[in-house]
């Protein structure tokens, strides 16, 4: 899709999903977002909060009472998810998202799914923790004792320093090396991979790190 095609473009955009979410959790992340887009029924969750969304976009299965001057982009394709055609049809530097973890298993496996085909940055975040796929050089400052994950979705090779259990050019795959259940030592976190595949977990209060260390080393121009 070229530039004069997406129907939203910002810095960060937050996109709210029907998964599980709070109107204080969508409230507390849209302070780090420029504009939020719904996906279908996320526009309740988005409405609950107070969240002013100036998109809904999906296949509209869950939707028939909209105010009728809400902008709306009715994709009726089922080939994608609400979340995919969210990504579709607006650009930003860094997305977040609310309401696609937890709730319903193959809802959440799909979001990651998407989230592994994404060339641009997409943070998920619930209510205790946030989840983005780790670009191929990532560093950030945590806290001692703060708790990690990494799981490898695909077949690929990293390094994570900086953790309780570090690995160096490791194997992982989903079937082999993993890296749950890991700690940070304190100070900065680093991680390379030599491609997408990485899925790092870590706790919602590290948001505004990530972000910066996204913004700092997972530019457009990197995967374009």
């Amino acid at each position: 899709m070229t530039d004069d095609n997406y129907l939203c473009r910002a810095s960060k955009i937050l996109l709210i999903g029907a998964g599980p979410s709070t109107a204080e959790l969508i409230r507390e992340i849209s302070v780090f977002s420029d504009a939020i887009v719904a996906a279908d029924g996320g526009f309740r969750a988005a409405e609950n909060a107070g969240a002013r969304a100036i998109l809904v976009v999906g296949d509209m299965d869950s939707q028939h009472d909209l105010p009728t001057d809400q902008a709306v982009a009715h994709i009726a394709d089922q080939e994608t998810t609400d979340f995919q055609k969210c990504l579709a049809v607006c650009d930003a530097d860094v997305f977040l998202g609310v309401g696609f973890l937890g709730g319903r298993l193959d809802h959440q496996l799909a979001a990651f799914s998407a989230i592994l085909n994404e060339p641009r940055p997409v943070v998920l975040v619930d209510e205790a923790q946030l989840v983005f796929v780790v670009p191929p050089e990532f560093s950030m400052d945590l806290e001692a004792e703060t708790p990690v994950g990494f799981y490898p979705m695909v077949p690929i090779q990293a390094s994570l320093r900086g953790v309780r259990w570090p690995l160096s050019n490791a194997a992982m795959s989903p079937m082999g090396q993993i890296a749950t259940s890991n700690s940070a030592l304190g100070g900065a976190l680093e991680i390379s991979v030599d491609g997408p595949g990485l899925l790092a977990i870590l706790p919602r209060r590290d948001l505004a790190g990530v972000l910066a260390a996204l913004d700092r080393g997972f530019g457009k121009a990197q995967h374009q």
